[in-house]
């Protein structure tokens, strides 16, 4: 768990590369999630309005949801007001947070108005796809949280605009206890909290793949523009593949794993393109799993969080790491790539591939071999 000055150092004379984002090489579910169907062979409604989108979410029929235009939620509560405090003052382009588990602990005090609607997502039932035939099916000022429920696709639609200003006023995307779900496509920005988060239960068979997580915001934790609350996974027992996914403009948890003494979670980071952070990236804490292999850094500062402890991360960084994986999954890992990366902690944990090669072997090199060039 070293520093690399090698490594960092010729990172900084190696010329610029661009690393290109091809959002539609994967058409299928791979990896963990590659078993999810969604709303197959159910009917397809095309909801007229907020409140025939939330009753069709959470129905017990299989259905396909088509979502042709942006469904507002924004407004649709109401407004409150109520204590809070300035995450940091550092600028104008602040964050402000609402009083929950402590993160107001210390911080100056402040009112905090915001959109009620976004505190609480809505409901995601078993068997269901939420499409977009037509490329603008959005829902705005709302998350989803699938609950209790399996057999989930969402794909082709944006969800955005969640609060942005204020941290703990909603998430875009939760994971309640879920098994099977497939996210594709999917564009997240300007949310207050998370853009992913698994809640403290079982969330299994989960694939996240080509989706455009853009940070970019007014209102940041650091006041940098960069977004901080990105991906927090601390379930009980979480298997998640996320694979050619792009994260531009973000200030950590990419991803944030573990972190209580109940997590146990199984990261499988592949083929992803992150790029612009100067704070940090990923974040193994106490029972988390991460396996990163084949992802390309671009103006990264800190791919792994130098304060980050207690967990398990395989970062494959170079031949040695790559070859490693064929005694687990019978074919070597893919190398990660770096370009103008300042400093690359060298975490390379081999208890990682003897976890993960007690999963589903057969995902985890799906998941690999379906890795856009």
């Amino acid at each position: 768990m070293q520093f690399s000055l090698t490594l960092a150092l010729l990172l900084c004379v190696l010329p610029a590369t661009v690393y290109t984002w091809n959002r539609n090489c994967i058409n299928r579910p791979v990896g963990f999630g590659y078993r999810t169907t969604g709303g197959a062979g159910g009917r397809t409604v095309r909801p007229r309005n907020i409140n025939e989108l939330k009753n069709y979410l959470r129905s017990n029929q299989k259905l396909i949801i088509d979502l042709t235009t942006t469904f507002d939620f924004t407004s649709s509560e109401g407004w409150v007001t109520s204590s809070g405090c300035f995450f940091q003052r550092c600028g104008s382009g602040f964050q402000e947070s609402l009083v929950h588990a402590g993160t107001c602990n210390g911080r100056p005090p402040t009112k905090v108005k915001y959109a009620k609607a976004g505190v609480t997502e809505l409901i995601v039932g078993s068997n269901k796809s939420i499409i977009s035939s037509n490329g603008r099916g959005k829902i705005k000022g709302k998350g989803l949280r699938i609950k209790n429920a399996k057999n989930v696709i969402i794909r082709d639609i944006t969800i955005s605009d969640i609060n942005p200003e204020v941290i703990w006023a909603g998430d875009a995307l939760a994971f309640d206890n879920v098994v099977n779900v497939w996210i594709h496509r999917v564009t997240f920005a300007r949310i207050g909290r998370q853009h992913l988060v698994t809640y403290q239960r079982t969330n299994k068979g989960i694939t996240v793949s080509s989706c455009f997580f853009d940070g970019s915001t007014r209102n940041a934790a650091y006041c940098d523009g960069n977004h901080f609350w990105v991906w927090l996974f601390w379930g009980t027992y979480d298997e998640i593949t996320l694979i050619n996914n792009y994260v531009r403009n973000t200030a950590g948890r990419t991803p944030h794993a573990g972190g209580w003494s109940k997590s146990r979670n199984y990261v499988h980071l592949v083929g992803n393109t992150m790029e612009n952070n100067h704070h940090g990236g990923i974040e193994p804490l106490t029972g988390s799993y991460i396996l990163s292999e084949g992802n390309k850094w671009s103006r990264f500062t800190h791919p792994v969080n130098i304060q980050a402890k207690g967990g398990h991360l395989a970062m494959v960084n170079d031949g040695h790491g790559a070859s490693a994986c064929r005694r687990y999954f019978g074919g070597n890992c893919l190398i990660n790539k770096y370009d103008r990366v300042s400093r690359s902690k060298q975490w390379f944990d081999e208890s990682v591939l003897n976890a993960f090669s007690k999963l589903d072997k057969g995902a985890i090199n799906q998941a690999r071999h379906a890795t856009c060039v």
